[in-house]
């Protein structure tokens, strides 16, 4: 089903013949389904992750395959919103679990807003017999047998793991000891997760307390500590696919931090599909050593790829073995882009006063044809319990596509939460410096 390019790691897909609907159709449509297929026909999509330090999560990993997730709120757990993101762009090829139903309204608006895609064949977790068919998911499960998996989950853990990022062949960051290291420096754990355990030490008091903090909390005894990367221009997050015969899919890059220009408010977005092929060019002599090295040592699949550039170069930082908002951002832009030319983009979290108010306030927008924003996971609601609401906005151009998601703010939504939120200051800013 795929043709090799010149590049003989780079795979596109052959035409995929879907019906027309609407004014937005495509006959190239790749899906999460439609890649994991080509290495796994009979398998399970599992988009949520477990976790160690929240016990209300549908899965704990208390004995193996920890997770440095602490977090001082540990009073909900909203990860089956997380998943649901995932399967706007799951495709049918194979089914994807959720541990929650998807609010019918969300399923409707996916079926209007994106007729170019197949409808995800979505399945509750617990009501599911899913037989011998192996799991794909983000992290492993300690409470799956290894066969389980479709990765090996030792395999899997080993490489998600920061501490192999010298190993990879590309340029990184020097690694430093605890016994050894200059200030500033990074200090981070070594298997984070949504830039919690990451800290900049400017000082050895601020390190110090840094190492104390990731002990006592998150339960991390050998952090990883590297220099710091300073005077950072941009931050890429490239993603890829990676086949099981060691050659990959490129799905796109998301610009996570640009430097800032001289006018505060020249926000900068997250796509923007006429730079696809210049960022490609950019970042290929770091992606490529990667995706060599994982494949090497016996991991396939979804990739994230995180690169800080600066005037002495670029810089690996990290490598992420799973889906996120960024994959599914870019399985959406390239269609948005070439059909209703709108190539540029954002990923939003926001907190709606009602689900029903947001997907009333989206369609009104998406009508008017000045951009299209489509909703990836929500849930009913109320002022006495928000809940996260996942957005991504398409338009012609920056200012009209922040002038959309503004909108959307001041129509529905009681706060922004993060994401493109982060578009009002540093994207880098998920670092925590620690301050005496």
């Amino acid at each position: 089903m795929y043709e090799v390019t010149q590049d003989r790691h780079f795979v596109s897909p052959r035409p995929h013949h879907s019906p027309k609907m609407n004014a937005l159709t495509n006959d190239n449509v790749v899906t999460l389904g439609s890649l994991l297929a080509q290495d796994l026909p009979q398998a399970y999509i599992l988009p949520e992750r477990p976790s160690t330090f929240n016990h209300k999560a549908s899965f704990v990993n208390s004995r193996s395959y920890l997770i440095h997730d602490y977090s001082t709120d540990m009073t909900a757990d909203h990860r089956y919103l997380k998943a649901m993101r995932a399967c706007a762009v799951a495709g049918n090829d194979l089914p994807i679990l959720l541990t929650c139903a998807v609010h019918p309204l969300i399923t409707e608006h996916w079926s209007k807003w994106l007729p170019f895609l197949p409808r995800p064949d979505i399945r509750i977790f617990e009501n599911e017999d899913t037989e011998k068919r192996p799991l794909v998911v983000n992290f492993p499960f300690e409470n799956f047998p290894a066969e389980k998996h479709a990765v090996d989950p030792d395999i899997h853990y080993i490489l998600s793991s920061k501490t192999r990022i010298p190993e990879m062949g590309a340029p990184c960051p020097r690694y430093m000891s605890r016994d050894n290291y200059t200030v500033p420096c990074m200090i981070k754990t070594t298997q984070g997760v949504g830039g919690r355990g990451v800290f900049l030490a400017r000082s050895h008091d601020q390190a110090l307390e840094a190492f104390l903090e990731l002990k006592n909390n998150f339960h991390c005894y050998e952090p990883v500590i590297t220099e710091a990367v300073e005077n950072v221009t941009d931050f890429l997050n490239v993603q890829l696919y990676l086949f099981q015969n060691g050659d990959f899919h490129w799905l796109g890059v998301r610009r996570k931090m640009k430097e800032k220009s001289s006018c505060q408010h020249d926000l900068v977005p997250d796509v923007d599909w006429n730079e696809q092929e210049d960022q490609k060019n950019l970042v290929w002599d770091v992606v490529k050593p990667v995706m060599a090295y994982l494949n090497k040592h016996g991991y396939f699949g979804f990739t994230g790829v995180e690169i800080l550039i600066n005037n002495r170069g670029k810089f690996l930082i990290d490598v992420n073995l799973k889906t996120s908002d960024s994959t599914y951002l870019l399985l959406l832009a390239p269609h948005f882009a070439a059909n209703l030319n709108f190539p540029v983009s954002i990923v939003a979290e926001i907190l709606p006063t009602s689900i029903e108010a947001l997907l009333e306030q989206i369609d009104k927008l998406n009508c008017e044809d000045e951009g299209r924003a489509i909703l990836l996971s929500g849930d009913v609601t109320s002022l006495s319990k928000p809940i996260k609401s996942c957005i991504v906005v398409f338009a012609k151009d920056q200012h009209t596509v922040f002038l959309l998601h503004r909108r959307l703010l001041r129509s529905c939504a009681s706060l922004i939460c993060n994401g493109a939120g982060d578009h009002d200051g540093d994207r880098i800013s998920n670092t925590r410096v620690l301050l005496k």
